[in-house]
């Protein structure tokens, strides 16, 4: 099982209504989500309202 770490620094190669698909280097990560909460930060903030330097 892939964690969520894999995921960064890949690329989205396709999307649905729920789920997307992550490519990094030679593997392709199914992302598959019944629910999610989008939200975009302030600039210089954090989920946890520390700045971020």
């Amino acid at each position: 099982m892939a964690q969520l770490k894999d995921l960064v620094d890949g690329t989205v190669v396709g999307s649905g209504s729920d789920y997307i698909v992550i490519q990094k280097g030679k593997r392709r990560l199914l992302l598959e989500f019944s629910s999610f909460k989008l939200q975009e930060l302030k600039n210089a903030g954090t989920p946890y309202g520390s700045q971020i330097d």
